[in-house]
């Protein structure tokens, strides 16, 4: 059995995009090798974050997932736009998602039933996204403030339109570089 270092629930992007991804990945890292980008093959949307936690609770949580499913049934997920967190010292490089009220409404009622097992970030405001890279070092952080509006000419185009059709509950590996994101629980949406 494997040791995750935390958790967490998401909507992985379709296989259709998946190449897409990958060239987004080496476009951006084209621009700098400072940024470090995401594992290539786990593009996903987070909606809820869970801090480390015995395996045992996962059919647990599983279980809750399923509870509120019925929201996400009709729910179409809408990625492009540049995004970026942490507004004068970049941390992360995402494209942005827009999403509907359900997608809201599920993190909403997801938080209150996952709390006990929620992580430090969970409080944070839900800002659904998906990660391209991380830009955590302070020469990065330069690289990015320089070349900002080519990164953002290069994440906006990102077009990426799907319907939710599955959950899965994630384990993040952080002894693979770049950090891996395992499928653990795959919920089907129907």
């Amino acid at each position: 059995m494997k040791n995750f270092s935390s958790y967490f629930i998401g909507i992985p992007l379709p296989q259709k995009y998946q190449l897409d991804f990958e060239t987004l990945q080496a476009d951006v890292s084209q621009i700098s090798p400072l940024f470090k980008t995401t594992h290539p093959k786990t593009p996903h949307i987070t909606v809820y974050y869970l801090d480390k936690l015995p395996q045992s609770s996962l059919p647990k949580i599983a279980e809750e997932v399923k509870k509120h499913l019925e929201i996400l049934k009709e729910a179409k997920l809408k990625v492009g736009g540049f995004g970026y967190f942490g507004k004068d010292k970049p941390r992360i490089l995402f494209a942005d998602v827009k999403y509907p009220p359900e997608l809201l409404e599920f993190n909403k009622l997801i938080s209150e039933s996952l709390s006990v097992y929620s992580a430090y970030d969970s409080s944070l405001p839900f800002r659904p996204h998906v990660t391209v890279a991380w830009v955590g070092d302070p020469d990065a952080q330069l690289a990015f403030k320089a070349n900002m509006s080519e990164l953002r000419s290069i994440v906006e185009k990102v077009n990426w339109t799907f319907d939710v059709t599955e959950v899965v509950l994630y384990g993040v590996d952080t002894t693979k570089k770049p950090e891996y994101h395992e499928r653990l629980i795959t919920i089907e949406v129907r």
